[in-house]
């Protein structure tokens, strides 16, 4: 009974420390870490801390240096805590507060409805049934076993980011498969029943960010608890998700942050410094998985558009801060590409070949009949097309066109994805089945973002 204990114990001292390093660079990114909420600072602090920690790892394999867990948390938390001294120095800890400053006495909460218990009851419900599914089976999806899963035991055994007896995907980015690496080291050994019940956490702080989001565009708390119930248990792709070793509930994490925040931005609604700390989420973007950069391109080139198509007075400015998130996806990209080309493996493009004009027909009625597919992900996508309807002429003449483009877009280019898969013709339908849920999740929870602004208009607004 001891040893269990000991070993949960140092699986939350070490999931502890990288919500500790994640809320060091929060601190850093904004001016007033108080103008987040509690559980938000959680679910924003995870995403950073877990993309600065993997990104050491790199780091330390390219100076020469094996993995040791002191080596891995010790020097980023040290240089964290130094920055922070450095900048309560600079920001001059004696002054008195500046008005815009001054810390306001938040109002009492009101007490949870009938509807505020039962959603979160159901979200109690499914958290602990992933938990548990999670972590009582062995690793056993393929991609858990044959890229993530495998990736992770090699760099725990090796003590680094030793690519040389892996020949599948050799070349994805490394964030989930070092970060559960770092779990085997403060757990002392290889453990995946333990290393799996991460997935549960990336899920719940997936939607714990969903509602914080949904909050501050302007939905009340049970609106906002009964659009992030309605994703969580639409379908069955995003609940499998929660206790299967994959990237991709990461990635849907991180794109939910990316273009989370840069839509308050779009809506003058973003806390401040909340442009930089979504530099730090398309760092990770590009980081977690290979469709990351595009994601993230995406998400730049919506918000782009949006801004050119609504011509705000401050137009020349605003294009120029979306330089921020530019840097972050670069911080994201090119450390592993440079990697890359210094350890001579070879980036895959393994998708981009011609363009086969029957697969992207194929590919357009499957990706329909996936929308409206009860088994994929129940009716959020129905759903979405009545918030589109109400709407109506906003969806045009404000920032929600952002989320619309970006979702349009990435439906776009699913579709040309799949229009250039060197697959042959009798492989094409598996391939498909294989891999649209999943392309799918990666947009779905901003798919929420979009859903909630049509029950804001629904409801009448947040006093209703």
């Amino acid at each position: 009974m001891i040893d269990p204990a000991l070993l949960v114990c140092r699986l939350l001292l070490g999931l502890g420390a990288v919500l500790l390093l994640g809320y060091g660079w929060l601190a850093l990114l904004v001016p007033r870490p108080l103008d987040f909420r509690g559980l938000e600072k959680v679910a924003l602090s995870w995403g950073s801390g877990a993309t600065l920690l993997t990104l050491w790892m790199l780091v330390l394999t390219w100076l020469g240096h094996n993995f040791s867990l002191p080596l891995i948390i010790i020097p980023p938390l040290a240089l964290t805590g130094v920055a922070l001294s450095v900048k309560k120095m600079v920001s001059g800890g004696s002054r008195g507060l500046s008005p815009d400053e001054t810390p306001l006495t938040p109002a009492p909460p009101s007490p949870f409805t009938d509807w505020d218990w039962l959603f979160v009851g159901l979200l109690a419900a499914l958290f602990l049934f992933a938990t548990f599914r999670a972590a009582l089976y062995p690793m056993w999806a393929w991609d858990t076993i044959a890229t993530w899963g495998c990736k992770a035991k090699v760099f725990y055994q090796s003590r680094g980011v030793d690519l040389a007896c892996i020949e599948a995907h050799n070349y994805y980015p490394n964030l989930v498969p070092l970060l559960l690496s770092y779990l085997y080291f403060c757990l002392g050994r290889v453990n995946d029943h333990l290393a799996q019940g991460l997935f549960p956490l990336w899920g719940a702080l997936l939607l714990t960010l969903l509602h914080s989001l949904l909050r501050r565009m302007g939905l009340n708390r049970t609106q906002a608890l009964g659009v992030t119930t309605f994703l969580a248990l639409n379908g069955t792709v995003f609940v499998v998700h929660l206790y299967i070793a994959y990237a991709d509930l990461p990635l849907a994490y991180f794109t939910l942050a990316a273009a989370g925040l840069l839509y308050l931005w779009l809506m003058d609604k973003a806390p401040r410094g909340g442009l930089a700390l979504a530099a730090s989420f398309f760092a990770g973007l590009a980081w977690c998985k290979y469709e990351g950069p595009p994601l993230a391109g995406t998400v730049l080139l919506a918000a782009a558009l949006t801004l050119a198509w609504l011509r705000p007075p401050d137009l020349k400015s605003r294009f120029i801060n979306l330089g921020l998130p530019l840097l972050g996806l670069g911080a994201g990209y090119l450390p592993w590409r440079l990697f890359s080309a210094w350890r001579h493996i070879e980036i895959g493009a393994d998708h981009v070949h011609s363009l086969y004009p029957q697969q992207f027909l194929q590919a357009f009625s499957y990706l329909g009949a996936a929308l409206v597919d009860p088994f994929y992900f129940g009716f959020l996508w129905p759903g979405l097309v009545l918030a589109l309807i109400f709407c109506g002429r906003s969806l045009w003449r404000s920032p929600r066109l952002f989320l619309a483009l970006f979702l349009g877009g990435n439906l776009l280019a699913i579709l040309v994805a799949y229009g250039v898969a060197p697959t042959s013709a009798e492989e094409f339908p598996s391939y498909i089945r294989n891999t649209l849920d999943r392309l799918l999740l990666h947009i779905t929870p901003v798919a929420a973002l979009l859903l909630g602004e049509g029950v804001k208009e629904l409801g009448g607004g947040p006093g209703t």
